[in-house]
């Protein structure tokens, strides 16, 4: 065909030749077998171009990232490059839109340098290896390098600068050549704004155009639209031990956030308990469950708001724990000794002995009349200096290595020198105790400790019963014919060994039958737990409850007990380990059995993640919400499991395990987990597999969509956003079409040689 541009840039279509119309022969032939196949291969090109170009022209589509926010991912607009050829320099941005002149951005023949002409087809920069500059991957480079036909025959050479589509206002021709009224000046107005398509406000006459080059990262277009802003995480987390726990400071701006959880971790990387900020404005707060003395933690803290949460804080390590301060004392009394001192005693707190260094004693009315013990182990202490006919209250304060207690409640007034006052200083009987017995109480005390005063023995009185009385000069003495099930006021005096006696001390005690020994124990190996059944022996006077124990050689052991039933199981053991089970009934009066001959061995099992995906029979949450990337970090938290057991963290179909924790005292755990990086993208789930309190399998799930790496197409960079082209492959269908058109060309030229 021959092609005539007409003066106002349009072209006229003719026919053949009135002279190839007239000639008959091969030429005649090849040129209709020629044009046939340009026609074919044309065919060909524009329906497998159809979509090959909207999937060029489809950079903006919305692609999910990581966090779920739109991402808008258009195709790069190429590098600027003095060296590069100018057609591949003005290679139109993928979401320009089309030219008034070629509406359809695709009709333009092979080899132009229109939208859709080889050198325009989207080709970006390479790097020094070879590979693409940006991170998008276009569509022509997506199946390797695509080689760029010359100009078909006819078509005209030189700058089509003129021609770009992305000039405002041109009058291209669409095939790609520059239009006759337009000369180029040479010049270069400012670069095009890839984001809009459109010219900046440089020269719009026609003149060849600078680079289009985008400003800033153009690859990617977040849209946050309606999307709220994510949190940061806190920073400058500072930990500082404090008796009995861990005081956690941090820093943060509390935009978006509705409170801070603080979280300890021990040297395993278990949680071993937390802390909560309440809010936005809290920037501290103190761990004080779950975290022991002697011992040293990393701490993390999330901010959470409604954004969801935010990543964790930098770690922070604390130093070691010290011991909180010890109970307060208990059973404060004074007890007048002459006209201006008291001998004031109490009862030391469940505090081991180490832990109190030395208690002090404070008069109520007066802080300068005090007295201290020189050590924990002794509960008594005279002060001295009172005045006579005033009465005084006194409160103890246990001190230690944790620091000091609170101060005990006060003591029963008393009036130094006054009515009360006693005929000599004889000290009082320390640590009585009183061990219930059938029908009998065994008394027993501590002699008291005082150079200075002698005592001759000791007077026992049974409140209740008076005539029962036991006057001793031994540290001990049993009161029998009592009835049992009834409590009993026991009160033990020092009597002076020439006259006088101390004042009374007081305790309880109620007689009775202890139960019998359970028989027939047996144990059940569970879950890193035994479950443990035995038969109750006689109940004697009454049975508070039932106590089983399990103990490995190593020292491990863990308990259970059950006020109704013959059964309990002992959760919190060690899988692998052997444990021996014994039984005791402990009564309701103080009086206990002997512990049950010990059941054949048991050994707990291991926390299994199964091969098909279990049933859960509850859910549990993540910090990332439902959508995560591969490789992203984030934290995983659940509740219901027995204390101090394992749970294990897996996503599935085939289930690979991210993660194994142990739950603290309450059932509850948190572990950071990732996505490995080969999970392929889509939904799945994470599922918890641990054990409940009865040493059953417990599972957790938590549905995810893993994101969809982006992957190259056919039509480029696709990342998930653009469906996947089915049937037959359209590059085979493409190429052939592009082989009949050269062929076809091929055959013309050679129908005109043969015409001349």
């Amino acid at each position: 065909m021959t092609v005539v541009v007409t003066g106002d840039g349009m072209r006229a279509q003719s026919g053949l030749t009135s002279s190839a119309a007239g000639r008959r022969g091969p030429g005649r032939r090849r040129a209709r077998t020629g044009l046939a196949l340009v026609t074919a291969g044309l065919v060909g090109l524009v329906v497998t171009g159809g979509p090959a170009f909207a999937g060029l022209m489809g950079g903006g589509t919305a692609s999910p990232g990581p966090s779920g926010a739109a991402v808008t991912v258009p195709a790069p607009a190429p590098a600027a490059s003095s060296k590069a050829p100018q057609a591949q320099q003005r290679a139109r941005p993928s979401n320009a839109a089309p030219s008034s002149a070629d509406p359809a951005g695709s009709k333009s023949p092979a080899g132009s340098t229109g939208p859709a002409g080889g050198a325009a087809s989207g080709h970006v920069p390479l790097d020094a290896d070879g590979n693409p500059a940006d991170a998008v991957v276009d569509d022509a480079t997506a199946a390797g390098p695509v080689a760029e036909p010359g100009p078909a025959p006819g078509a005209p050479s030189g700058d089509a600068g003129a021609g770009d589509p992305t000039s405002a206002g041109s009058s291209a021709d669409p095939s790609g050549g520059a239009a006759p009224s337009v000369e180029p000046t040479g010049t270069e107005p400012a670069a095009t704004n890839s984001a809009s398509g459109g010219p900046s406000d440089g020269d719009a006459t026609g003149t060849e155009p600078a680079d289009a080059e985008p400003a800033g990262d153009a690859g990617v277009d977040v849209n946050t639209a309606g999307v709220m802003a994510a949190i940061q995480a806190p920073t400058g987390v500072v930990v500082v031990p404090v008796p009995g726990g861990l005081r956690v400071a941090w820093t943060h701006d509390g935009t978006g956030v509705d409170h801070y959880v603080a979280t300890a971790y021990d040297q395993q990387g278990s949680v071993a308990g937390s802390c909560l900020g309440a809010t936005a404005g809290t920037g501290t707060c103190e761990i004080r469950v779950g975290v022991a003395a002697g011992g040293s933690y990393t701490v993390k803290v999330v901010a959470y708001g409604g954004a969801g949460a935010s990543d964790p804080s930098a770690p922070a390590t604390s130093g070691v724990v010290v011991a909180g301060p010890p109970a307060p004392p208990t059973g404060v009394h004074a007890t007048v000794t002459s006209a201006t001192s008291v001998r004031v005693g109490w009862t030391g707190p469940a505090t081991p002995a180490a832990g109190v260094d030395r208690y002090v004693v404070t008069a109520v009315q007066d802080a300068s009349k005090t007295c201290a013990t020189g050590d924990g182990a002794t509960t008594w202490c005279p002060v001295t200096g009172l005045e006579p006919g005033t009465a005084y209250t006194f409160r103890v304060v246990a001190q230690g290595a944790g620091g000091d207690s609170a101060p005990s409640a006060a003591s029963a007034p008393v009036v130094a020198g006054g009515p009360a006052a006693q005929s000599t200083d004889i000290p009082e009987p320390v640590n009585l105790v009183v061990t219930p017995g059938d029908q009998k109480l065994l008394v027993e005390w501590r002699a008291p400790w005082d150079p200075d005063h002698a005592v001759g023995g000791y007077t026992v009185h049974v409140e209740e019963e008076p005539g029962r009385d036991c006057v001793t000069t031994h540290p001990t003495c049993t009161i029998e014919g009592l009835a049992n099930g009834t409590s009993y006021t026991v009160s033990v005096r020092s009597d002076g060994a020439v006259s006088g006696e101390s004042g009374w001390v007081t305790a309880t005690g109620t007689p009775s039958v202890a139960p019998g020994e359970p028989t027939a124990v047996t144990a059940e190996a569970k879950i890193e737990a035994i479950t443990v059944s035995w038969i109750a022996g006689a109940p004697g006077t009454g049975v508070a409850r039932f106590q089983a124990l399990a103990t490995a050689p190593g020292g491990d052991h863990g308990v259970c007990e059950t006020v109704t039933g013959n059964s309990c199981t002992i959760s919190g053991l060690k899988w692998g380990d052997t444990y021996s089970v014994t039984v005791m009934a402990i009564g309701r009066h103080g009086r206990n059995s002997a512990w049950s001959e010990p059941a054949k061995v048991a050994v707990p099992h291991e926390v299994t993640v199964p091969a098909d995906l279990p049933a859960g029979i509850g859910h549990f949450g993540g910090s990332s919400g439902d959508e995560v990337a591969p490789g992203e970090l984030f934290t995983v938290t659940g509740s219901g499991f027995a204390p101090h057991s394992t749970v294990k963290v897996a996503v599935y179909s085939t289930p690979i395990v991210l993660a194994t924790t142990m739950t603290d005292g309450a059932g509850t755990f948190s572990a950071e987990v990732s996505v490995p990086e080969a999970v392929k993208g889509g939904p799945h789930t994470l599922v918890a597999a641990g054990v409940d309190t009865g040493g059953e399998p417990r599972f957790l799930t938590m549905a995810v969509t893993v994101a969809v790496e982006y992957e190259a197409t056919a039509f480029g960079d696709a990342g998930g956003s653009v469906l996947a082209v089915t049937g037959d492959p359209v590059g085979r269908t493409a190429g052939a079409g592009a082989a009949l058109v050269i062929a076809g060309m091929l055959l013309v030229g050679a129908s005109r040689r043969f015409k001349h």
